[in-house]
């Protein structure tokens, strides 16, 4: 029997590296000894990743579409929780463990392990695991898990950082003699790269499709040290941003542009009544297919629970 370690489809830094930490912390303590541990991607890593990943010489795990899955074998679900994210080879009956820092909505017939906190990223969880059993993670993990954190919570600037985030990227940096201000802004020097990506891998660079209430909303967010990079092809994308509603089959698109240097994003759409719904949720004005929506730079707490809570009242 093999356990397959995965994360969400579009995976981003966060979900690949706890596939491979978490793997680690699992192998140490010895929960499955008599299994094979396996990290897999979801779907392609991003630039930001790769970057991170050889870097560090450390091998990028296998795509989970290359992957051959017996009835026999087990996941444990990283960074994710939702059935929507899941990728189409995880079935239900196989989950056995989920490890996440994000809302619960899941539906099991079975009883799975959860540990699921409140913190700026997955590997702040598995830093504490580690911690909290008194095993020494290796120094490329440590290395992993400080990226990760500092990814997730943009620099330890995201209004998802919490206490225990900063105590422990300060903590993995000091180990590691990373430098945290470096460190990050070479992390998103690679993370906004889009040189050579056409609109529609823009658009669906970082996505998740979100199910408030039964409307099906499609939330891309780019995070980039050069906005003005992205906002050049504004027309193009509008245009993808619209294309992909059928191909997603999702009611409502939207395009997040954030400026991690400045604290600052700006959120693209297509129709009059996603407009209304962003200047209903932001309390911001349109102009041009564009809006303004300030110093919001988590999606997961400030932008998607603002347009589901403008959604519901339209």
């Amino acid at each position: 029997m093999t356990i397959f370690l995965t994360g969400h489809i579009k995976p981003d830094l966060d979900s690949i590296t706890a596939t491979i930490t978490y793997a680690e912390f699992l192998k140490k303590i010895k929960r499955y000894e008599n299994m094979v541990l396996v990290s897999v991607c979801s779907g392609k890593p991003n630039k930001e990743t790769i970057h991170i990943l050889e870097k560090f010489d450390i091998k990028i795990p296998p795509l989970l579409d290359d992957t051959e899955i017996e009835a026999t074998d087990a996941f444990i679900l990283v960074d994710h929780n939702e059935e929507s994210q899941r990728h189409p080879k995880v079935t239900r009956e196989q989950v056995i463990e989920i490890i996440d820092h994000h809302k619960i909505n899941v539906n099991f017939t079975s009883p799975v392990r959860l540990d699921v906190k409140p913190f700026g990223a997955t590997n702040s969880i598995i830093y504490e695991l580690f911690d909290m059993y008194g095993i020494k993670p290796s120094d490329k993990t440590k290395k992993l898990m400080l990226a990760a954190i500092l990814s997730d919570t943009v620099g330890l600037k995201s209004s998802t950082t919490t206490g225990f985030d900063s105590e422990a990227a300060n903590k993995l940096a000091k180990e590691t003699d990373l430098d945290i201000d470096k460190f990050t802004f070479e992390i998103f020097k690679a993370k906004s790269d889009i040189t050579g990506l056409s609109p529609d891998e823009i658009v669906r660079k970082d996505f998740k499709i979100f199910d408030f209430s039964g409307k099906k909303v499609f939330i891309n967010q780019l995070e980039t040290v050069e906005p003005a990079k992205v906002l050049s092809q504004k027309e193009k994308l509008l245009e993808t941003l619209e294309e992909i509603k059928s191909q997603e089959n999702v009611g409502h698109a939207y395009l997040v542009i954030t400026d991690i240097l400045k604290i600052n994003s700006k959120i693209m759409y297509t129709t009059d009544e996603e407009k209304e719904i962003v200047e209903k949720a932001f309390v911001t004005e349109d102009k041009d297919g564009i809006a303004d929506i300030g110093p919001r730079m988590s999606r997961k707490k400030d932008i998607a629970p603002k347009i589901e809570e403008a959604m519901l009242k339209n």
